[in-house]
């Protein structure tokens, strides 16, 4: 008995160090879950109501999960040395090279099995096969992309970005051209504006070490100013996103008024009002959503409103539309992730404290 819960423990260690790493950032830091709104909108336009779709994306779920965990580990077993020279925490900090590359190896196979799935869905391998090589020579040598400038910026967006999503259009068969185009879009400006941040974050540290990113070989104030100009660029292709959702799902109602109708308005309203305060602001940091614990406009729009108030709104409808089992579980996980069962967090947000301040005014 003692073996065997020693055993356990192991077992328990391993999944919570290599698939938990740095407080299960492959759920945080995933893009599938990140833009899961976009799997939502694909099953309520197809009216993909079936279990044989709940099966699927749970499925895609995980196999988007081993093959984040696959990218962020190969990065940590390149990086791991230069991690050490930063001061950065890395996964394999106390591992050799030999079993880190093993751990490695088993996180690709996992991703495998799980894709084996959606192989017979078009573009499904093809896809998967050029995320699989720009995640593992981005760090990897002699090619390491991501100390190859603007290239490099744009194929770290390109692998964690623009491919998961196209791979979510092709295991869900939904391969509507003007979907495809201007959903990836957002999606892409939503992951360069993430990394362009990263990049400016760990710019005094690239300055002592030498690491050729594009901020270090554009300079600091390019750098900022391409953040300022993607953070913009992801606001107006989200609403193209909420445009063609609204257009594509009005036939969906209730009392004769689109489901979709009041996200709309809500968002238009959101967005006028963030350019209002974005013109009376003159510094980066003021308007940056990426900043730990701010909770304003800024950070609600581009975080908490494609992340879990669009999610949200679009599995309701669901949950409205197909009443069925599968789709009141993924509810609740999903209320389980995004800890909207706490009432403190909700009362901290940015738009229940709006509320209250113009209540308070009145």
């Amino acid at each position: 008995m003692l073996v065997q819960n020693s055993t356990m423990e192991r077992i328990a260690g391993f999944i919570k160090h290599y698939f938990g790493w740095r407080n299960w950032s492959v759920l945080h830091y995933n893009s599938v879950t990140e833009n899961v709104f976009l799997i939502f909108y694909i099953a309520l336009r197809d009216r993909l109501y079936s279990v044989s779709f709940i099966e699927d994306f749970f499925i895609f779920i995980a196999f988007s999960m081993f093959s984040t965990t696959y990218g962020y580990l190969i990065n940590d077993l390149a990086d791991k040395e230069l991690d050490a020279l930063h001061g950065k925490d890395n996964t394999f900090k106390n591992d050799s090279v030999w079993k880190a590359g093993i751990i490695v190896v088993v996180f690709m196979v996992l991703s495998i099995i799980a894709g084996m799935k959606f192989f017979e869905s078009r573009l499904f391998l093809p896809l998967w096969l050029c995320w699989f090589f720009i995640a593992t020579f981005y760090s990897l040598k002699p090619i390491r992309l991501k100390e190859r400038g603007w290239i490099g910026l744009l194929f770290v967006v390109i692998a964690q970005r623009v491919l998961p999503t196209l791979l979510v259009f092709a295991a869900f068969k939904h391969l509507d051209a003007v979907d495809m185009i201007v959903f990836t879009s957002f999606i892409f400006a939503r992951g360069l504006s993430s990394d362009l941040n990263h990049q400016l974050e760990d710019y005094p540290k690239d300055i002592t070490t030498g690491t050729e990113t594009f901020a270090m070989q554009t300079g600091l104030r390019k750098a900022e100013n391409a953040l300022r100009f993607t953070l913009e660029t992801e606001k107006i292709f989200l609403f193209l996103c909420l445009i063609i959702t609204y257009c594509e799902l009005k036939h969906l109602q209730l009392y004769n008024i689109p489901l979709l109708l009041p996200l709309l308005i809500g968002y238009i309203i959101l967005y006028g009002l963030s350019l209002k305060r974005r013109n009376s602001l003159v510094r980066l940091q003021d308007i940056n959503p990426f900043i730990a614990g701010r909770k304003d406009i800024f950070q609600f729009i581009h975080h908490a409103f494609p992340s879990v108030v669009l999610p949200f709104y679009l599995l309701l409808i669901l949950l409205y539309e197909a009443r069925g089992l599968g789709f009141a579980m993924i509810a609740i996980l999903f209320i389980i992730y995004r800890k909207l069962y706490s009432v403190d967090l909700i009362k901290n947000s940015f738009l229940i404290k709006s509320i209250d301040n113009s209540i308070k005014r009145i």
